[in-house]
């Protein structure tokens, strides 16, 4: 009976210790699956940067567009010393860099220090070059070339030659085209990659449109070439790149606009001049140009060149407001059709100056008044006004309100409080002194006339191109405010200013054109200079099926006796005319309406 117990006792620890033994062994086995071991990670995270969109011109010329700029790596722990010098012949090769880079990466991976292993071999990659040195780090991979090391996880890897996007590059093709409208970007650090963001102009403007919306994410397993292998268990988040801005411009008018400035202001040495050219029946910007150009991407150390100055540059404009004051006079019936304006014969006595005009005449008719520009004729209607309908009837034309442009920073101008208007400001006021207006706001008020009496407001942009569908911008702010009959009454008046006014240089045989010129004294602190001018023409040139309304202003021009509107802005509208006549925007007609 011993005997038998002896020999149970002896399977149970057998048993026993089996079992002890099975269950060490699984236990070491759950802790080798489940701890940090030696082996090379699997997986791999793969981020793609979304692009900001381009900007695109009427006649489909890119302006503005963005490309990734990538930057090549390596941990130095994968390359044995003894492969350094073949691993940058082939580096070489493949990224088509030159010698003199070359060297300057051997210097640097000479003076480079060891706790850091990570290094930089360029960052300054395009995507073909990119594709190029990526092709050659899988094949190195397969061939073994790099060795395997252990991180600082304890996590064994071969990371071997990496190709990462890390800016995005703003690049401007027209170099300085449609500046300072266009605007620029900055470069901001957003998840350790640079992106653009827009600063001025149709860059900010559009920034919300423009900007990448999502970057491509792409997470897997990654095959022995270090590529993620695409399957069901791998994850895929779509890159979204921003909008493509398409413009009302036309590029190839815009450049004809900007070679005629230049030529023009070599002559009249001006500080500025700026033209735009308005669709008059929708309000679309066809050409918008400033003497005062730069390069997007260099832009220099003058700062106030990136002002757009059509916007943001609020002057008094001289002779130019003329034709709203008569409208108000006319509206309220201040005025009569037929009616003679007494004009003193040409001189008049305001406080302690002497008003004079360049046509002296004892009386003239209203028409006479706009196409002579007697400042005396419209001290004379003023005086029929009183402050407050001068001042409602500037209101009415948007003075003293954003045109509606789509750029930023517009100004919005000054009127002055009709309560605090003296007699002698308000006659002042009747021919452009006295208020501040912007260029964009005296196009959009000369609109009105050639636009059957309704403001709308200028327009950039058109539509805008995204996830394979266009879209318009917005409705058009559109709003009649002048009577079709009165806004055609001083359509023929601006008429005659070119027939038989001030702006004969102006005309165009088969063309109608209208407008009126200005000059202004820019005042400074110390009061109004004596030499200093702005001189401007605002008006409009149609043929039977288009209708253009045009803007021209010459800041300060400098050439002796060229500060008259007349002998600066009135040259430059005809320059403009003839390029609308040449690149077939206008048609001349054979017989004159």
């Amino acid at each position: 009976m011993s005997e038998y117990k002896k020999i149970r006792v002896s399977k149970v620890a057998f048993v026993c210790c089996m079992a002890l033994l099975f269950m060490i062994i699984f236990l070491s086995s759950t802790f080798f699956l489940t701890s940090k071991r030696h082996i090379p990670n699997t997986e791999k995270d793969q981020y793609n940067l979304a692009l900001r969109g381009s900007i695109i011109t009427k006649d489909n010329f890119t302006l503005a567009s963005s490309r990734e700029i990538y930057r090549a790596e390596i941990d130095l722990r994968s390359i044995k010393k003894d492969r350094l010098e073949l691993f940058l012949k082939l580096f070489q090769i493949y990224s088509g860099i030159d010698d003199r880079q070359i060297l300057e990466i051997k210097k640097r991976i000479q003076n480079h220090k060891k706790r850091n292993h990570n290094f930089i071999l360029t960052s300054h990659l395009n995507s073909k070059q990119a594709s190029y040195l990526r092709d050659l780090a899988k094949k190195l991979y397969i061939q073994g070339f790099f060795k395997a090391f252990t991180n600082n996880n304890g996590r064994v890897e071969t990371r071997g030659l990496s190709i990462i996007e890390h800016r995005e590059d703003r690049s401007y093709i027209t170099t300085d085209s449609l500046t300072p409208a266009i605007g620029y970007t900055r470069v901001l650090l957003e998840n350790e990659i640079f992106k653009n963001i827009g600063v001025k102009g149709l860059e900010r403007a559009y920034d919300a449109c423009l900007s990448p919306l999502q970057d491509e994410k792409i997470q897997g397993l990654k095959d022995i070439g270090g590529n993620i292998i695409l399957n069901s268990s791998s994850l895929r988040q779509r890159k979204i790149n921003g909008c493509d801005l398409y413009l009302n411009v036309s590029l190839k008018l815009q450049k004809s606009i900007e070679k005629a400035i230049d030529q023009r202001n070599l002559d009249l040495k001006a500080q500025e001049i700026i033209v735009a050219i308005m669709e008059s029946k929708t309000g679309k910007i066809l050409a918008l140009a400033s003497s005062r150009r730069y390069n997007p991407q260099n832009r220099g150390k003058d700062l106030s060149v990136l002002n757009a100055s059509a916007i943001e540059y609020s002057y008094e404009a001289g002779s130019v407001i003329k034709p709203f004051i008569l409208t108000t006079a006319l509206k309220l019936g201040r005025l009569k059709a037929n009616e003679l304006i007494n004009t003193h014969g040409g001189t008049y006595k305001l406080g302690r100056f002497t008003i004079q005009d360049d046509h002296k005449k004892n009386k003239m008719t209203i028409e006479e008044v706009i196409t002579l520009s007697s400042n005396v004729g419209m001290i004379q209607i003023a005086k029929r006004l009183s402050n407050v309908e001068i001042i409602s009837g500037l209101k009415i034309f948007k003075f003293g309100e954003k045109s509606g442009i789509d750029l930023p920073y517009e100004q919005k101008g000054t009127l002055p409080n009709p309560k605090r208007l003296r007699e002698i400001e308000k006659s002042v006021l009747s021919y452009g002194y006295g208020l501040k207006t912007t260029f964009m706001q005296l196009l959009s008020a000369y609109n009105v006339f050639n636009n059957e009496g309704y403001f709308i407001a200028p327009q950039l942009a058109e539509k805008f191109y995204q996830d394979g569908k266009f879209t318009e911008l917005g409705a058009i702010q559109k709003e009649k405010i002048l009577s079709t009959e009165a806004a055609g009454a001083m359509r023929q008046i601006l008429i005659n200013v070119i027939e038989k006014g001030t702006g004969k240089k102006a005309q165009t045989e088969g063309i109608i054109i209208g407008g009126k010129t200005g000059t202004a004294r820019i005042a400074e602190r110390q009061g109004y200079t004596s030499n200093r001018y702005n001189s401007s023409f605002f008006g409009f040139a149609n043929d039977a099926n288009n209708a253009y309304t045009i803007g021209v202003l010459v800041r300060n021009p400098t050439k002796p006796y060229s500060y008259y509107a007349a002998q600066s802005a009135l040259p430059m509208f005809k320059d403009v005319v003839d390029i609308l006549v040449r690149e077939n925007f206008l048609t001349p007609s054979l017989i004159r309406s």
